[in-house]
C-alpha cells in the first residue's frame, strides 16, 4: 500500500538521499519534501481531469444569501481543486447524470467561482470536480510514478545541487507524465459533443 512516507522516500530514493520517517519529521530532506511534494501533487491533479480524482456532490448553501450580483451562494468542498461540471437547478444527484446532457447540447446555466465560494441563481447545485487526493494508493500508477519522479527533479536541486540530474528527472517525470495522460484519456467513452446556446439555436 503506498503511503505519503513512501511516495516522497521514492523520489528521495532516486537521488540517492536518505530516507525520511515522515514529511513532518524535521529532518533536512523532511523539510525539503515538505516544500515541495504538497504544491507539486496539487498542481499535478490540476492540470487535468484525472478519471481517480474526479467526485459529483450538492453544494450546501450558504446562509444568508449574497446581497449583489447572484441570488444563491454555495461552500465549495474543502478538497476541491478544479472543477470539470456544473449542474443548477436539479431535482436530485440521483437523476442528475441523466439530465445533464441532452444529444449535442449541455445543461446550461450562470455561476461564478469566487474563492472557496460557487455563485449562482440556481436554488441546487451540483458539480462534478477534481479532488485532492492525499493518498497515494488511490492514484494511478503511471501518475504515482511521474509524481515521485518529477518530486526527484527538484529535490535534485535542493538536496543535491545538481541540475543535470535534476533536468534529467524533469524530463523522465514529463514523460511519465504523457504516458498517464493517455491512459488515462482512454478509460472512458467519448463525451458527446457540447454546444453553447447560440449554436443550438441555429
Amino acid at each position: 500500500m503506498a503511503t505519503e512516507t513512501e511516495c516522497n522516500n521514492d523520489a528521495l530514493g532516486q537521488i540517492g538521499a536518505a530516507r525520511i520517517t515522515s514529511i513532518n519529521d524535521g529532518s533536512v530532506n523532511g523539510n525539503h519534501c515538505l516544500t515541495f511534494y504538497p504544491a507539486l501533487r496539487d498542481g499535478l491533479l490540476r492540470s487535468h481531469f484525472w478519471n481517480f480524482a474526479l467526485k459529483w456532490q450538492e453544494l450546501a448553501q450558504d446562509i444568508p444569501a449574497p446581497t449583489i450580483g447572484y441570488a444563491y451562494s454555495y461552500e465549495l468542498p474543502p478538497d476541491f481543486l478544479r472543477l470539470k461540471d456544473y449542474a443548477g437547478g436539479l431535482p436530485t444527484s440521483t437523476t442528475m447524470t441523466s439530465l445533464l446532457w441532452w444529444p449535442g447540447t449541455r445543461y446550461l446555466t450562470s455561476y461564478k467561482i469566487e474563492g472557496s465560494k460557487l455563485r449562482t441563481n440556481d436554488g441546487q447545485a451540483f458539480i462534478q470536480y477534481i479532488r485532492r487526493v492525499e493518498n497515494p494508493d488511490e492514484w494511478d500508477a503511471t501518475f504515482y510514478q511521474a509524481v515521485t519522479t518529477l518530486l526527484a527533479s527538484k529535490l535534485a536541486m535542493g538536496i543535491r545541487k545538481e541540475p543535470k540530474l535534476s533536468m534529467a528527472l524533469f524530463e523522465q517525470g514529463q514523460a511519465l507524465l504523457s504516458l498517464a495522460l493517455a491512459v488515462d484519456g482512454q478509460e472512458g467513452s467519448a463525451e458527446p459533443f457540447v454546444s453553447d446556446e447560440l449554436t443550438w439555436g441555429r
